[in-house]
């Protein structure tokens, strides 16, 4: 019996042999990229957390140590604290002492409150800083059309603490 071309296509078409390698080959690419997704994102998260922990250890420090005036002494010594708990530079902490009444935001942390209402004083740390993504993902999305992909994150960590 001879073969025709039209069985040795059905043969090819029947024939299973390297399929599975076929399919991993197609599927890769996308692997690959979950993969370098899933690394940045835990990088990031991790990066969170730990200027999360950094802002929470400041504002447990200030609990501590309570200011008594929203004075530049004070506000270096949480940023010193702040930028050395999470290892960035000062420019990357936001220390905000303020005092509120009745839910108020006043502009005087030494302000008293009239009287009746209710006086709060409190101390905020924010962390915040330019993270690079370990992919270029910026690189890969222009090559599909997106122009307009950051090859750095910011990421932030902050904590409020009410002192009074």
């Amino acid at each position: 019996m001879t073969k025709t071309p039209l069985t040795t296509l059905r043969g090819f078409l029947a024939d299973e042999h390297g399929f599975g390698a076929m399919e991993l080959a197609l599927a890769m690419p996308f692997l690959m990229l979950l993969c370098l997704g899933m690394m940045d994102a835990s990088m990031l998260l991790g990066t969170k957390i730990d200027y999360e922990q950094a802002a929470q250890r400041t504002t447990d420090l200030a609990f501590a140590r309570r200011p008594n005036s929203d004075d530049g002494r004070e506000y270096n010594w949480y940023v010193t604290e702040a930028k050395t708990a999470a290892d960035v530079e000062a420019d990357a902490v936001d220390v905000d002492i303020f005092l509120e009444c009745d839910g108020v935001r006043q502009s005087d942390f030494n302000g008293q409150c009239a009287s009746g209402e209710v006086s709060n004083r409190f101390v905020s740390v924010s962390i915040s800083n330019q993270v690079d993504t370990q992919f270029d993902w910026a690189g890969l999305a222009g090559l599909i059309g997106f122009t307009n992909f950051p090859r750095q994150v910011t990421v932030v960590g902050d904590s409020l603490v009410r002192i009074q």
